[in-house]
């Protein structure tokens, strides 16, 4: 009889167990194909659960976004024979969470037991990077030390990429810490690193050429900037700095379709069209010019006299010398010292104005105004006028002679 009564006991057992595996089953079929809220429910049904069953509740929790029960549910794995995986996973989704100090201690304690595991390291130098700090600073250090000692966590990425040159996370985050101290060597150099293992790394490569940007060397600017279009990477920050580029290097074509690109991503960017403005004006395509210059004024708050100067130059390349005058009128009254929209004005009005005699004026006053400046004797735009002036005073002569 006993015998009967433990058979009937196995059976229930197995038939339980079958239930939790098909349950298991079913909530892992459901997590693979992105239904997490149902494989949630699939695996709360498990009545009892080990704790790799709670990783697969935290990792789903996670995938759906409730990240306070996928905290939870790590908690309860990181006891099992699967401690480090949860515990790596949970220290994660801690920085993810805005819990520095936790993580923190998470990746500390995985150091202690795993100290070769270069993974470990760069996370803790995510969260202490991240986390408020009071630190005070010998005047004996060396700069080395004075900046380890600043910036702690700097000392776990380079720890990373000692046990693992090829770290490329690490580097990246190193490269741009140098990059915002304007530390170019040091960019360049941990850049170059990365890339041998892994060329095509699209944050490696846009810091390096943020790097030359910033340095002023042009042409691998360009290059580092175009590799990045090249490898499918399409941003206004790109399009932006690569059509600089390209100005700068005087190939006014090309920095055009950059900005336009960039302009795709922001439409009603006034700095966007105001440098559209002057790069139309350049190849004298006036009417786009015209366009680009009426949308920056549209878009921009005040003030505007730049924007405003540059729209009258482009009515003065449309020898339109109506508008000329008014735009340029308007930027002098924001910005009377501005000496460029001065002469331009003078220009605008010997084209505008029939009486000669004001016209010249004008010259003479503006000759009178900077020729006491500093470098007035090698300032061509006065050369120009001065020219200018001295014609329009014979014309002006000859003029009065030929009345009598």
């Amino acid at each position: 009889m006993s015998r009967f009564y433990l058979f009937i006991f196995l059976l229930i057992a197995s038939q339980a167990e079958a239930q939790e595996v098909s349950a298991l089953a079913v909530a892992d079929s459901l997590y693979a194909v992105g239904n997490y809220s149902a494989a949630i429910e699939n695996y709360e049904r498990i009545p009892s659960k080990e704790e790799s069953v709670y990783l697969k509740l935290a990792r789903a929790h996670q995938a759906k976004g409730t990240l306070d029960d996928a905290l939870i549910n790590y908690v309860k794995a990181a006891s099992s024979t699967d401690e480090v995986i949860a515990m790596n996973e949970y220290g994660k989704l801690l920085i993810t969470k805005g819990k520095f100090k936790e993580a923190d201690s998470v990746f500390t304690k995985l150091i202690s037991v795993y100290k070769t595991n270069p993974e470990f390291y760069y996370q803790r130098g995510r969260a202490s990077e991240n986390m408020p700090s009071d630190i005070k600073i010998n005047a004996s250090d060396s700069t080395q030390e004075r900046t380890t000692t600043l910036f702690p966590y700097l000392k776990d990425y380079q720890k990373a990429v000692a046990l693992d040159s090829t770290h490329q996370k690490a580097l990246s985050e190193l490269a741009t810490f140098y990059l915002k101290r304007k530390d170019f060597r040091m960019v360049e150099k941990l850049a170059f690193k990365a890339l041998e293992s892994y060329p095509t790394n699209v944050e490696i490569i846009g810091t390096l050429a943020q790097s030359y940007y910033y340095k002023g060397w042009n042409e691998e600017t360009i290059t580092w900037f175009e590799k990045l279009l090249e490898l499918g990477q399409s941003t206004q920050f790109i399009h932006e700095k690569l059509g600089n580029a390209y100005f700068k290097d005087r190939m006014y074509e090309k920095s055009i379709e950059q900005y336009l690109e960039a302009l795709d991503f922001s439409p009603e960017d006034w700095y966007l069209h105001s440098i559209l403005n002057k790069l139309y004006n350049y190849t004298e395509d006036v009417d786009k010019a015209e366009m680009h210059g009426l949308a920056a004024l549209e878009f921009k708050d005040l003030p505007l006299s730049d924007e405003q100067y540059t729209l009258a130059r482009t009515y003065e390349l449309k020898k339109d010398w109506k508008n000329a005058m008014k735009y340029v009128n308007f930027s002098l009254k924001e910005n009377p010292k501005n000496k460029n929209a001065e002469y331009t004005k003078v220009i605008v009005a010997d084209n505008y104005y029939e009486d000669r005699r004001a016209v010249l004026k004008l010259y003479e006053d503006f000759i009178k105004k900077y020729s006491d400046s500093e470098y007035a004797k090698y300032d061509p735009v006065l050369r120009l006028a001065r020219e200018r002036r001295d014609k329009l005073t014979r014309e002006i002569f000859m003029a009065d002679d030929e009345e009598e």
